[in-house]
């Protein structure tokens, strides 16, 4: 029979044991959710009707972009962006944001000239970040890549010539040139007729 009593109490330890550690376990997890804090870097844009900035060709606008730093110490960060049609007014290698702050960042993007079969381009930009934020939780730096379209629009005060169509209409009028000189030689014809009978 006290082999039967040291069973149960075995049994009794190890639920006891399995209690306990399950306890532990639970509050590891509790304070290791508690430190995570998700404050990261945010990138808000200017809005734009169907994400589409819609340009006259060779004019340019303003299109900007603002960096937000929700973290109590500050960040760093690099913007870089697509040269071909967009400029970064006051550029520098890097921007240093303030603790819960927001800074504006402003591109000019100018529009080329209007090519009716490439007239809609992606434009976009990428912010890095190259500091992690103090404190707890798990640092890690972010990387933001954003895009808008750009479709260029063609001066209404321009006068275009479409070349195609003017093939076709050069075409036409050589027909109809054409044919009216073959009537006017038939009637010419028809005269010298008359007056020689």
């Amino acid at each position: 029979m006290a082999d039967y009593s040291k069973s149960s109490i075995s049994l009794i330890d190890f639920d006891f044991k399995m209690r306990l550690i399950a306890l532990f376990l639970i509050l590891f997890l509790l304070s290791l959710a508690s430190s995570l804090s998700a404050k990261a870097l945010a990138v808000a844009s200017d809005h734009l009707e169907g994400n589409t900035l819609t340009l006259i060709e060779g004019t340019s606008k303003i299109y900007g972009i603002r960096l937000q730093n929700p973290d109590s110490s500050e960040s760093r960060v690099k913007v870089d962006y697509d040269g071909q049609f967009m400029k970064l007014l006051d550029y520098r290698e890097e921007y240093i944001l303030p603790p819960q702050s927001s800074t504006r960042i402003e591109f000019n993007v100018t529009a080329p000239n209007y090519d009716k079969n490439n007239d809609s381009f992606t434009l976009s930009y990428t912010v890095h970040q190259l500091s992690a934020p103090s404190g707890s939780g798990i640092p890690f730096l972010t990387k933001i890549n954003k895009n808008f379209k750009l479709k260029v629009a063609r001066d209404p005060n321009k006068f275009y010539i479409d070349y195609d169509s003017a093939a076709y209409l050069t075409v036409i009028l050589a027909f109809l040139l054409y044919i009216f000189w073959k009537k006017n030689k038939a009637r010419k014809g028809k005269r010298k007729f008359r007056k020689f009978l």
